[in-house]
């Protein structure tokens, strides 16, 4: 490997995510993969947040950086070909439809259709490696008619691939005829074979060619290469009770993954299977797609499941939360951690996937007013006494600071002209525009959905309104009986407090984005968008914001980092970080020790100190009363405050509000 010239993933993420939407059609997640995790890295949980494609986590093979960035453009070229063109087209009714005989493939939830195909007959092996082989140059042949400019870039990694394949000098006449059919398949000699076989793989080349023509040819691979090796005549496949044993040699050559260095056609074509039974796993549709020369490239967002969500509280708010989601694939990010340990940042970490929320409480404004009628009048007061913080030049006055030349120069115009001329000759700087953007950040981890204890208990002879007193009716027992009202949780609170807050801004003119974040492992980090910036206040953002519920673990410095980009992105001056917890940064894998929450801290250290180089005001508020012991290693005492009543969350998130931009 070259690794002054390598590419690495972590740092082509968004021109080449942007590349593989453009020819998709709607976002793909690109997960990075080593050759070494290749085999650990199986169906479960992929694909849990929308379609994605795997790609190797450095490309350095090649001798020029652009060569290098060129094979990443020729694996997505190749996966989108896949997902297309390919595999995700595959049923078992199609395969029938095209093959005299296919015996019937044993009941297998687990797996996808193509799955079942591969395991069928007395050789799944070298079945499995045909049809990978023959599909694989069916998508390279289809790349090369449609994409004229990638031409250069596919010879060249077709070409290194060719170099890459084993030397089977000493192998015995299965592995060298295998060998010889994929080194013609990716471009290379004819070697001698049999020129039928040579002309299964060149049916898959022909114009009009698809995935069930790659699967019959590898059907008519296997019976040749049985036929002339063993010296059986094949009828049709047969089931693997009947098929000898392989030779050891032959058994190591097919049971090797394949090779993710090489970028061949086997491995591109190994991760289509993967993709599909991904979906199968996880009751997605396989078929379907339209090809990818006739794809019409929109802006619309196809279905996806609701995904599983947990909670604390046995199920119920997670279910009324993956109702919330949204119909539409969520966009994902990678971003550095940082490791405290070593002094340094791990590259492209952590994963983090960006989410809307929708939701059904479309009243959830009403009912804030009602639990804070008075708070909310407070609140609209307070923000009424902050002074815009920048001035407005006002031109074309009566008096002023300066003079305005343009001013000026026509009024001596039209005196010399008309004999009159305008007095509004001056500027004047009015304190009138503010230019602030604030981003709140609430923590949604599992602990904001424990009760807050009740003021007084529901129900009671002291709840009863006066004019049910006694005295106008029977007795205790005619008083008419009082809803006991379900407890208020810390996230109800929180909820309630970014409400009025919100409410305030607008009358303010601040510009204001509502963000939660959970965290469950580095590899799902969610981001999930209540109201952004560029959002009006609607009752759809209310809903949103009503259907925030607690999640999983508060993996703090990710979240930071991606609220820190999308800040960073205003017009505003003045940008501000609000960020609102209950309980330090953790999470199951946040650092090599999960009882070292120090890491975590130190992190979350590190991501406020980078919104602080920006230049964005950073604050944190948290509601632990054991909050001093960590804010203090995270930020500095003026950037941060511990709220002992978590019930006073609102009117204190004003007064900080107030403090920060006034």
């Amino acid at each position: 490997m070259n690794d002054g010239q390598a590419v690495l993933l972590a740092d082509i993420q968004r021109p080449i995510a942007l590349f593989a939407q453009g020819l998709y059609g709607h976002f793909l997640h690109l997960k990075p993969i080593e050759p070494a995790a290749r085999e650990a890295a199986g169906a479960d949980g992929e694909n849990q947040h929308g379609e994605s494609i795997e790609l190797p986590a450095c490309i350095g093979q090649f001798q020029t950086r652009s060569h290098n960035l060129g094979a990443y453009r020729i694996a997505v070229l190749r996966q989108i070909g896949y997902l297309a063109d390919g595999a995700a087209d595959f049923t078992l009714d199609g395969a029938r439809k095209r093959m005299s005989v296919l015996p019937s493939a044993p009941s297998a939830p687990d797996l996808s259709e193509l799955e079942r195909f591969l395991a069928l007959g007395s050789r799944p092996a070298l079945l499995r490696r045909m049809f990978l082989t023959l599909e694989g140059a069916r998508i390279d042949g289809l790349i090369a008619q449609r994409y004229p400019g990638a031409a250069a870039d596919l010879a060249r990694v077709r070409a290194r691939a060719r170099a890459q394949r084993p030397n089977t000098v000493a192998a015995n006449a299965v592995v060298k005829a295998v060998e010889s059919l994929i080194l013609y398949s990716l471009g290379g000699e004819r070697s001698g074979l049999p020129g039928e076989w040579l002309a299964l793989v060149d049916s898959v080349l022909a114009a009009g060619a698809d995935v069930y023509d790659s699967a019959c040819s590898a059907v008519e691979l296997c019976r040749a290469i049985d036929a002339r090796f063993h010296l059986r005549a094949r009828t049709g496949l047969q089931s693997a009770d009947a098929a000898p044993a392989d030779d050891a040699q032959e058994s190591e050559y097919f049971s090797a993954p394949p090779d993710v260095a090489s970028l061949g056609l086997d491995f591109s074509a190994e991760l289509a299977v993967k993709i599909v039974g991904a979906r199968h796993h996880r009751g997605g549709q396989v078929g379907g797609l339209q090809s990818l020369s006739s794809r019409v490239i929109t802006s619309g967002t196809p279905e996806t499941s609701a995904q599983e969500v947990k909670s604390p509280d046995g199920g119920e708010a997670a279910r009324a939360l993956a109702a919330a989601l949204p119909q539409e694939p969520s966009r994902s990010y990678l971003y550095d951690e940082w490791d405290y340990h070593t002094r340094a940042y791990l590259r492209a970490w952590c994963r983090l996937y960006e989410k809307r929320l929708r939701g059904e409480r479309f009243d959830f404004i009403d009912d804030v007013h009602r639990r804070h009628a008075l708070l909310a009048e407070q609140v609209r007061r307070q923000f009424g006494f902050i002074r815009p913080e920048q001035w407005h030049r006002v031109r074309r006055t009566n008096d002023g600071d300066e003079l305005e030349l343009d001013g000026v120069i026509e009024a001596v115009i039209d005196r010399r002209v008309a004999g009159a001329s305008d007095s509004k000759l001056y500027v004047r700087r009015d304190r009138a525009l503010r230019d602030v953007a604030a981003a709140f950040l609430m923590d949604m981890s599992a602990s904001t959905g424990f009760p807050l204890p009740a003021p007084t208990a529901a129900g009671s002879a002291s709840d009863a309104p006066a004019e049910y007193a006694p005295y106008f009716y029977g007795g205790v027992d005619d008083i008419p009986p009082v809803a006991a009202q379900p407890k208020r949780r810390v996230i109800d609170v929180a909820k309630d407090a970014l409400a009025l807050m919100c409410e305030a801004l607008r009358r303010l003119g601040d510009s204001c984005a509502i963000y939660g974040f959970s965290g469950d492992g580095r590899e799902r980090v969610e981001f999930l968008v209540a109201k952004d910036f560029r959002d009006r206040l609607s009752a759809q953002t209310w809903a949103a914001l009503a259907a925030m519920e607690p999640l999983r673990s508060t993996r703090m410095g990710t979240a930071i980092r991606h609220a820190l980009v999308k800040l960073l992105r205003e017009p505003a001056r003045m940008k501000v970080l609000v960020i609102v917890s209950d309980g330090y940064p953790q999470d199951h894998d946040y650092g090599p020790d999960r009882r070292d929450d120090s890491y975590g801290i130190e992190d979350t250290a590190c991501a406020l100190r980078e919104a602080e180089r920006a230049g964005v005001i950073a604050f944190c508020v948290t509601i632990d009363p054991a909050g001093h012991d960590y804010l203090r290693r995270m930020c500095a005492d003026s950037r941060y405050m511990v709220i002992d009543d978590v019930m006073a969350l609102p009117r204190e998130l004003t007064k900080i509000y107030r403090t920060l931009t006034a």
